[in-house]
């Protein structure tokens, strides 16, 4: 009997890409599916796969567009309510006549229709190879949430879409009754449900688990926790700390630093996670003790008693923020209200593998056991690998060191054996100047040539013991385009780790990602300066104003500012911008400005407009036009939303969050750079009342 019942439950899972069910016990693919592209889909699938209730095809596809038949979809009824272990009890009984007892699915059919969630045609067919219809499904869903004829209307199906669509279930699914339901819809309304609350008020989620954790961030997966057992996940949860959970499910990596509810089996190991749609930005930033600004220049005030979660310790912003300095990104995670009510950071990644080559120029507490050391003007710590490397140097001897992602120092050698190029840009000036190099570090010193200023990109190497000598990159302004999908400049591989820079002029750049070009290509024209590594490979790029990523955006306030005395004061046009992060540095502009236009600004080291943009307009966008908070659709291009999007509500005057924005009404005026079709970016979201 065993036998033929899990030969019967892998049919199930061959046919439809169903795990978890009864006599089985799979892990969930954590892997994203190659043929989503649509992020919401993306998203309910990944779920619905850590619970066990869908999965794709061997060849790593989930086939969203594909047709459910009514055997199938009954198959999912079960596996969402939680009931895959009780369909042995209806194995090998025929209930339609054209459902056999031999037939993959009568386990499910047959354990779904004694539950009242489906039934016939009447004349004893079920129909299991017919298309399941979306009305068909929303009928289904609708009982497994406890609703019957009386709490829906008497008349089908348009009772039932009426109610599945009060109830928030139908977004991103069609509304036709007849119209056959795909793999991609079936996901969508399912996580919709799992989402939603039952008739009696009870979140759907708790019919899955033994016990729920709600407002709980997942933040590490397949993680060993600080005793040393395997296979647990990292959550921290309020009230309930840091805690580590053995995982009866390996769960998909697009849900990490999400927050949610937490579903414990009754064994206390995780069964699933269900996220919220509460707000979290990750950004980089560099960490002040009261605020976060990140590459832009966008402030982001943190109360000293917001809860900072670092690794293996909970701690608040205001006792450890300056240990943020070396993570690669922080996370923060905002309350209903839109304050910050959590942070947490990446791991240290940040140095790995970075080098310096420079003047040995202190040590403490001494040479031959060295704690740390002085190199280019900054002092940095000795991990204990690099110890016996550095003994062999003493001060005012010329080294290359190497460090690790914490930055500490683990290896060095003469420079004769290799020697680190190390370029930046300028971060101040004067007779003491500093470089923020492409590596993250900093290179500090005297600096005999003051003509650099702010923001110029330049080739350093230590002239002499606490000496820098800075010379410009220009020369290196590259001859050939970047390829951007092919990694390539020109014939050239870009690195992996390659660093990109943008920038409007000689401002300050901001770092990008390969992956914010949103173009097939970017001309010789616009890439400023590239270098390569030890492998002949791209390893630095600064392009001239590519991405649009350099400007501050926002709503232009206009003034003006008059300087000087009596007959010879000058009164000159003056423009900043006003966002979330406050009001930003006031330019002088020889353009007149609108006040109340929006836009973007980048301003120049001695206070000038150094790039202005306005931003193109389209009114009337509604909620519908927004796939969650990836992209939205304008004139029937899907464009990209700016992880730092500036929202408006013009209502009452406040910044605010877009989840807040969509919550408050559902037409909004939308602003982006760029060109439609090709590399438009949502920069500005104003609310719109209705007309």
């Amino acid at each position: 009997m065993k036998q033929r019942i899990l030969s019967a439950v892998l049919a199930a899972a061959l046919c439809l890409g169903i795990i978890g069910v009864v006599g089985l016990s799979l892990p969930a693919q954590a892997a994203g599916f190659s043929d989503i592209g649509d992020a919401d889909v993306s998203e309910a699938v990944s779920v619905l796969s850590s619970l066990g209730i869908v999965s794709g095809y061997s060849d790593g596809t989930f086939r969203p567009s594909e047709t459910l038949t009514r055997a199938q979809f009954a198959t999912l009824a079960v596996l969402a309510e939680g009931h895959g272990d009780q369909v042995a009890e209806s194995a090998y009984r025929t209930l339609f006549s054209d459902l056999p007892a031999s037939h993959w699915a009568a386990p499910y059919v047959n354990l779904a229709q004694s539950e009242g969630l489906i039934s016939g045609y009447g004349n004893g067919r079920f129909g299991p190879d017919d298309p399941v219809t979306i009305g068909q499904a929303v009928t289904i869903v609708l009982r497994l949430m406890g609703y019957g004829e009386e709490d829906v209307g008497p008349f089908w199906p348009q009772d039932y879409l009426s109610k599945g669509t009060d109830l928030g279930l139908l977004e991103g699914v069609r509304t036709q009754a007849d119209a056959a339901m795909t793999r991609g819809e079936a996901a969508l309304l399912l996580y919709a449900m799992l989402q939603s609350s039952c008739k009696d008020g009870t979140p759907y989620v708790e019919k899955l688990a033994h016990t729920t954790i709600s407002d709980a961030v997942l933040l590490q997966n397949d993680d060993t926790s600080s005793s040393g057992e395997v296979h647990t996940a990292q959550v921290y949860a309020g009230n309930s700390g840091l805690t580590w959970y053995t995982q009866d499910t390996t769960l998909p990596d697009t849900l990490l630093n999400r927050r949610g509810t937490l579903l414990l089996n009754e064994s206390g190991a995780v069964s699933g996670f269900l996220p919220d749609e509460s707000t979290v930005r990750t950004l980089s930033a560099e960490a002040k003790a009261d605020r976060l600004v990140d590459e832009s220049g966008a402030s982001y005030t943190l109360s000293s008693a917001v809860t900072l979660v670092l690794d293996d310790t909970v701690t608040t912003y205001g006792e450890a923020w300056y240990e943020l300095d070396g993570r690669e990104t922080v996370t923060l995670y905002y309350s209903a209200s839109g304050s910050v009510n959590l942070v947490t950071a990446s791991e240290t990644k940040r140095y790995d593998g970075a080098v310096l080559t420079g003047y040995y120029e202190n040590v403490l507490p001494n040479a031959s056991n060295p704690t740390s050391i002085t190199l280019l003007g900054e002092t940095y710590p000795v991990a204990e690998e690099g110890v016996s490397a550095l003994a062999q140097f003493r001060v005012g001897d010329r080294i290359t060191v190497s460090f690790n992602g914490s930055g500490e120092i683990v290896d060095a050698c003469s420079p004769s054996e290799h020697s680190a190029v190390m370029i930046g840009l300028v971060t101040e000036t004067g007779n003491s100047c500093s470089v923020a190099l492409s590596n993250g570090l900093t290179a500090s010193g005297s600096c005999s040539d003051t003509t650099f200023v702010v923001g110029d990109l330049v080739r350093v190497s230590a002239s002499s013991l606490g000496t820098l000598s800075l010379s410009q990159v220009s020369a290196g302004t590259s001859s050939a385009a970047l390829q951007v999908a092919e990694r390539t400049l020109g014939s050239t591989p870009l690195a992996e780790d390659v660093v990109l820079y943008d920038r409007v002029g000689k401002t300050h750049a901001v770092q990008i990602a390969l992956e914010d070009l949103l173009v097939d290509s970017v001309p010789a024209s616009r890439i400023l300066y590239t270098a390569t590594n030890s492998a002949g490979e791209i390893d630095v790029l600064v392009l001239d104003d590519v991405t649009g990523d350099a400007y501050t955006y926002g709503i232009f306030s206009s003034g003006t500012k008059t300087e000087g005395n009596g007959t010879m004061q000058v009164t000159n046009r003056t423009v900043a911008v006003e966002n979330s992060a406050g009001l930003s540095q006031e330019c002088l502009t020889g353009t007149a400005v609108p006040d109340g236009q929006v836009g973007g600004l980048v301003p120049s080291s001695d206070g000038r407009v150094a790039g202005l943009l306005v931003l193109e307009e389209v009114e009337d966008v509604s909620r519908s036009a927004f796939d969650g908070t990836d992209t939205v659709t304008l004139s029937g291009a899907a464009v990209p939303i700016s992880d730092e999007v500036q929202v408006y509500n013009t209502d009452n005057g406040q910044w605010i969050t877009l989840a807040q924005a969509k919550a408050y009404t559902d037409t909004f005026t939308v602003y982006y750079s760029g060109t439609l079709g090709t590399d438009a970016k949502v920069r500005v979201i104003l609310t719109q009342s209705p007309s």
